[in-house]
């Protein structure tokens, strides 16, 4: 098994090809969606979270744990980590550019339905106070690729007391937050 660094925040650090596209693959990142998010789970509960029979999804959480990102303790399974950092390496060999371009796509696409999963099912139970809490910021500026870097690396400090926050707090709710940062290509 490949071991796998946990930064501070307790996100698996992915730096090599072979987990990011092992990650890639859309149900394999939907299990460790639902092993990050959700915790310790049977094959059979992580066949029924993403919709594979059993022996489909025991093999792909055996190549998830081949590659360092979750761990099997008797019959359930765990992620190693509450979520996962990677980076599209700039001196990086071509081979894990590609991969981590490969899962980056992956985990866009996988979380698009999102939004109107929430926007009809979820919004039109929520208390005023929530409601109006809730929101998109769509905004589009002028930056240099560095500078979006910048941007994504300063949202996450500035996240950071709650992303390492350990239980709820009195009135709070788990959040999901996305935030997609969509360059145009030149022209």
């Amino acid at each position: 098994m490949t071991e796998v660094r946990v930064n501070e925040v307790g996100d698996m650090v992915l730096t090599g090809a072979e987990a990011m596209r092992v990650l890639a693959d859309p149900v394999r990142l939907a299990i460790t969606d639902r092993l990050t998010r959700h915790g310790v789970a049977t094959t059979a509960e992580l066949a029924e979270a993403v919709g594979v029979g059993a022996d489909e999804a025991a093999t792909h959480a055996e190549r998830l744990a081949a590659v360092g990102l979750v761990k099997r303790d008797g019959e359930s399974w765990e992620a190693c980590g509450r979520g996962i950092y990677f980076e599209i390496p700039e001196d990086g060999t071509e081979d894990v550019q590609q991969a981590a371009r490969a899962l980056s796509n992956a985990m866009l696409l996988s979380y698009e339905h999102l939004p109107r999963q929430w926007v009809e099912g979820t919004e039109p139970e929520l208390e005023l106070d929530w409601a109006r809490s809730a929101g998109l910021f769509n905004a589009g500026m002028w930056l240099t690729a560095a500078e979006l870097r910048k941007v994504q690396e300063d949202l996450e400090v500035l996240l950071m007391p709650y992303l390492q926050r350990k239980e709820p707090t009195p009135d709070s709710r788990r959040v999901r937050m996305l935030a997609y940062f969509l360059p145009p290509k030149s022209d």
